[in-house]
C-alpha cells in the first residue's frame, strides 16, 4: 500500500514537473521566397504578438521563445524576427539551437526543459512535424496561405487563456498520451492595421522632410550658381575697366611720344 501510494506520487509529481503549454506559430509573412527576412505586413504581425503574447495579452506569456535557425539552404530569418519584439519585451533571448529538420530534438528539449509555457516561431512546411512528436492525433499540413494560426498543444495542467478571456477554437485535435492540440487565431488585424497606417505616416513625414530639404538644398545650389555669375561678371567688368585704363595709358604714352618727337624736330627745323 505504502509502496503504491509512493509510486502514484512520483508519476504525479513527474506530470506536474513536465507540465507544459506549447504554443506554436507560423512566422510572419514575406515578400517572396528570394527575401530572407518579414515583409511590412509580417513585421506589423511580428509587433502585435506582444498585446498577445505580453505580460497583458490573451494567451498564456512564454517563459521560453524557440525559433528556426537559419542554415545555408533554408537562410530565412522570418522565425527569429516574428518573435524577437516579444522577445525583447519579456526580457528573453531566442533560442537558435534547432534548425528546421530538428524538430525531434526540438521537441525533446522543450519535454526536458524546466519552462511551464513555451513558444516556437517555425516555418509551416515543418509544424506538423513538431505537432506530431507530442503525439497528436490526424495532424493537418499547414495550409501555406495561413499565418495568424496558433497551436496550442497542451497537457490540460496549463491553461492557453488567461485574464478571463473567452476564445473559441476552429479546431481540436486529440493525442495519444497526455497532450491535445487545440487551434485558436492571433486575432491582431487591428493592431496590425493600426501599425501599418502609423508606419505609412512616419514615412509620409519622413518623405515630406527629405522633399523639403531637397528644395533647401536646390535653393541654396542656386543661390551659389547665381552668385557664381555674379562674380564672373564682376571679373569681366573689372577686366574690361582694366584693359580700358590700359587703352587709355598706352594711348596718353603714344600722345606724349608725338609731341616730343613733332618737338623735336620743330626745334631742329629753327636750329637750321
Amino acid at each position: 500500500m505504502r509502496f503504491s501510494t509512493l509510486l502514484f506520487s512520483i508519476l504525479i509529481g513527474i506530470v506536474f514537473a513536465n507540465a507544459k503549454l506549447i504554443m506554436i506559430i507560423r512566422h510572419g509573412e514575406k515578400l517572396n521566397d528570394m527575401v530572407t527576412d518579414l515583409s511590412d505586413v509580417g513585421k506589423a504581425r511580428a509587433e502585435c504578438l506582444v498585446e498577445i503574447f505580453g505580460n497583458n495579452g490573451v494567451y498564456a506569456t512564454p517563459q521560453k521563445i524557440y525559433a528556426q535557425c537559419p542554415t545555408e539552404n533554408k537562410q530565412s530569418t522570418r522565425p527569429k524576427d516574428t518573435v524577437t519584439p516579444l522577445a525583447n519585451s519579456l526580457g528573453l533571448q531566442v533560442d537558435l539551437t534547432f534548425t528546421s529538420g530538428k524538430f525531434k530534438k526540438l521537441v525533446k528539449d522543450i519535454q526536458n526543459s524546466p519552462e511551464e509555457v513555451v513558444l516556437i516561431s517555425w516555418s509551416n512546411d515543418k509544424i506538423d512535424n513538431i505537432a506530431k512528436e507530442f503525439d497528436i492525433n490526424s495532424v493537418p499540413k499547414w495550409d501555406g496561405s495561413v499565418f495568424d494560426d496558433v497551436w496550442m498543444i497542451t497537457d490540460g495542467s496549463t491553461p492557453y487563456l488567461k485574464n478571463g478571456s473567452n476564445v473559441t477554437p476552429t479546431a481540436t485535435y486529440s493525442g495519444k498520451k497526455l497532450y491535445s492540440m487545440y487551434v485558436v487565431k492571433e486575432n491582431v488585424d487591428q493592431c496590425m492595421n493600426q501599425f501599418l497606417n502609423s508606419s505609412t505616416q512616419s514615412q509620409n513625414i519622413q518623405n515630406s522632410q527629405i522633399e523639403q530639404q531637397n528644395a533647401q538644398y536646390a535653393n541654396i545650389q542656386e543661390q551659389a550658381q547665381n552668385q557664381e555669375v555674379q562674380n564672373q561678371q564682376a571679373q569681366g567688368d573689372t577686366s574690361a575697366q582694366i584693359n580700358e585704363q590700359n587703352i587709355i595709358s598706352s594711348s596718353t604714352i603714344i600722345k606724349t611720344g608725338i609731341i616730343t618727337i613733332v618737338g623735336i624736330i620743330c626745334s631742329t627745323l629753327i636750329y637750321l
